[in-house]
């Protein structure tokens, strides 16, 4: 399989990438602080690499994985080794205060458009499902409400429950396997759940229930109703 020539930039680290996504090896072992082994199937096989041979331009050439290349950084004992080390460390603790720089470096570096929309749809969910929670609480729901509310939202944009969506897209998380146009229907709803619970003073589990489920119904409607030409 010959490769684009594409890269993988890192920070100041250029790394060339075949079309699938795995590492020239030789220049990705360099920034690990080695040479290529003359023997690489043996340290292919010391090390557990398994990715295969691909063409950047001279022929078929050995690859890494990225998940390859992290675990050599972890295993060898060069100064360039530790340095990624240190950058690993510093990542890990970025991604653990929120930084969301980090996040938006993360989001740029992938060349899916529509990966990046996604990204951007999961976060504006996120804060209307924020937003839709504190006005409960502060309208008087508590106990099921929280719940009975998602089980609603759910069914009216995906047509069945969050259990069953987690089971059939393989996510631990509901919303993580929602596509971009049904998490922001799930943002929607949620906005304007929020809104009219405010605009009609609605108070208590079983009023914003019901607050709730004529939303939902007018999105349900509005979204499975064609557009009509107006004529005349």
């Amino acid at each position: 399989m010959k490769s684009l020539p594409n890269t993988l930039d890192f920070g100041n680290v250029r790394l060339p990438v075949s079309a699938d996504g795995l590492l020239h090896a030789t220049t990705a072992l360099a920034h690990l602080g080695l040479e290529t082994p003359e023997q690489w199937d043996e340290f292919a096989h010391t090390h557990q690499l398994t990715s295969p041979l691909r063409d950047f331009g001279a022929g078929p050439e050995p690859t890494l994985h990225p998940d390859e290349f992290t675990r050599l950084a972890f295993v060898l004992d060069t100064i360039e080794a530790r340095r990624w080390r240190k950058r690993a460390q510093t990542l890990l603790s970025r991604a653990m205060q929120g930084d969301v720089r980090l996040s938006a470096q993360i989001a740029e570096r992938n060349p899916d458009p529509e990966a990046r929309r996604w990204l951007a749809a999961r976060l504006e969910s996120t804060h209307a499902r924020r937003e839709l929670l504190s006005t409960v609480s502060r309208h008087g729901g508590s106990g099921q409400v929280y719940g009975q509310l998602g089980s609603i939202s759910n069914r009216s944009v995906l047509g069945t429950d969050s259990a069953t969506i987690r089971r059939e897209r393989g996510v631990k998380q509901t919303r993580d396997g929602l596509n971009s146009t049904e998490l922001l229907r799930m943002a929607y709803l949620d906005t304007a759940t929020a809104r009219a619970i405010q605009e009609h003073g609605a108070h208590g589990n079983a009023a914003i229930l019901r607050v709730h489920e004529q939303v939902a119904r007018r999105e349900r409607l509005g979204w499975e109703m064609p557009l009509t030409t107006q004529t005349g």
